[in-house]
């Protein structure tokens, strides 16, 4: 339990609402077992190394961390794609995002064609929102949707009952009340102008998810399922002043004058060789204070017990755009950045907590973002969804240690652009501990074993011409049978 100081007031006030829902929890205990609830807490381009209990040195995540101890870590956990819209897809259906038509992020501004603001969730898809809402529970979606516009395809279309600040864009217009940018009016954040200036977003959507959970608890007639959908911690890199002061103390204790080394990365890109950004670490430490906020609403209300949290990333940690000092973050060891299909694009930290239900544990099993539609189906008791979540397999026989394999034939990855993160259309597969990387215009290809070489350093392909042969005849069948026409 993860507790905080509060006022008298505050807490008398707080003490008579969890008295009103211990009780209406009580009587409906005493008739049913209640289902669990669910929060889902999906951050925006958080690196696989951003957090402390991932091996971050440099940002400070002591909640998170918390939690993560608590529950399951997955240490080679998968976004569906390197970028944001498709894995946000994948999340919604169970699905490899091609299968819907998704391929990058969603432009808001581009009147048509693949991934413009025309792209959206086919409403045929039964999303996570609807099986959970089918299923009795009270939905909602809060923060970056990016995979609709707000005319076609928006969280309350999709089986969620509430909804609040859904921006157009995948990116706020600022993180600072009104959060809006003034050429850029597809990223002002809605729903959210009884706020003030100076307030900060992340604690503004994390307040009105809690307002959301209580008032669900409170009325007592339905557990809750919660995507908490954080723009943080994605550019534009803005945090408190005072965090922001913290970190630059810190990155002038650890560094000094050091200069940042740069690793040279194709078509001309470098990233860096550490984590020095003293506003991104900022924004990953309110963050961090935020998630705590979420866990101490829960226990006040006494449902702590009763709910699973879900903690994970859309896509790798961003360190390709701007100059080396102002990049959000590193991945290193992992290589490259988000946008990349190699593990330092597509490598992201998750983990599912459950008190008294879920062990603490950690496992090497690679997992991806469309398994946790079916595996939170699983663990809820709802019903399984085959015929939907066609990809995504449950985890829960990992969480439970009834196997330590799933037994999946293989993970692939299908990017058929270039981005402004500097890579080239590419796509990837990873089976039986080995990556293969195919450069699409180039035609180049890589492979990598990465029990040996997780920095992806050591190209295999000429000295192993035939495993590289059939990967590659594999992915591209994969890619053939999964890619909408």
């Amino acid at each position: 339990m993860i507790t905080r100081t509060r006022s008298p007031i505050g807490v008398l006030a707080l003490s008579a609402a969890v008295l009103l829902s211990n009780s209406i929890i009580c009587t409906q205990a005493s008739s049913e077992a209640r289902k669990p609830n669910v929060v889902v807490v999906f951050v925006d381009d958080l690196g696989w190394k951003d957090l402390s209990c991932y091996g971050s040195s440099f940002h400070e995540t002591p909640n998170i961390d918390q939690l993560a101890g608590q529950g399951a870590v997955f240490s080679r956990a998968y976004s569906s794609c390197n970028v944001c819209s498709p894995t946000r897809a994948s999340l919604m259906t169970g699905k490899y995002p091609q299968r819907i038509g998704f391929t990058s992020f969603l432009n808001p501004d581009k009147p048509s064609g693949a991934n413009s603001a025309e792209t959206y969730l086919p409403l045929s898809e039964t999303t996570i929102g609807e099986a959970f809402q089918q299923s009795g529970y009270r939905t909602g979606y809060i923060g970056k949707w990016h995979v609709g516009s707000e005319d076609i395809g928006m969280p309350k279309q999709h089986g969620f009952d509430w909804q609040m600040a859904t921006a157009k864009h995948g990116l706020p217009g600022s993180y600072f009340h009104p959060y809006q940018k003034k050429n850029l009016p597809s990223a002002n954040v809605p729903d959210l102008e009884d706020g003030k200036p100076g307030d900060y977003l992340t604690d503004a959507l994390t307040d009105k998810g809690i307002g959301f959970i209580k008032d669900t608890v409170i009325k007592g007639k339905q557990p809750f399922f919660l995507i908490l959908g954080h723009y943080a911690v994605h550019t534009p890199i803005q945090a408190p002043t005072t965090l922001v002061e913290k970190y630059e103390t810190k990155k002038k204790q650890l560094y000094g004058t050091t200069p940042l080394k740069m690793i040279p990365e194709r078509f001309n890109r470098k990233v860096p060789a550490r984590q020095q950004n003293p506003t991104y670490a900022a924004m990953l430490k309110n963050l961090d204070t935020n998630v705590g906020k979420v866990v101490d609403a829960l226990d006040e209300l006494g449902v702590t017990n009763n709910t699973i949290i879900v903690f994970t990333s859309d896509n790798g940690g961003s360190c390709m755009p701007g100059s080396p000092n102002s990049r959000p973050t590193s991945n290193f060891p992992l290589r490259a950045s988000k946008g990349w299909n190699y593990e330092g694009g597509i490598r992201i930290p998750t983990f599912i907590t459950w008190p008294g239900t879920i062990p603490a544990l950690r496992t090497a099993e690679p997992v991806i973002t469309m398994d946790i539609y079916p595996t939170l189906l699983e663990l809820t008791g709802c019903d399984q969804l085959p015929k939907q979540t066609v990809d995504g397999l449950s985890l829960v026989p990992l969480i439970h240690s009834k196997k330590k394999t799933l037994n999946r034939p293989f993970l692939a990855w299908w990017y058929p652009h270039s981005n402004g993160h500097g890579t080239q259309p590419c796509q990837a597969i990873l089976k039986d501990g080995w990556k293969l990387v195919h450069y699409i215009d180039q035609n180049e290809t890589e492979l990598y074993r990465l029990e040996d070489d997780e920095g992806e350093r050591n190209n295999l392909a000429k000295e192993q011409p035939k495993r590289t042969a059939e990967l590659l005849k594999t992915l591209n069948q994969w890619i053939k049978e999964t890619r909408r026409t």
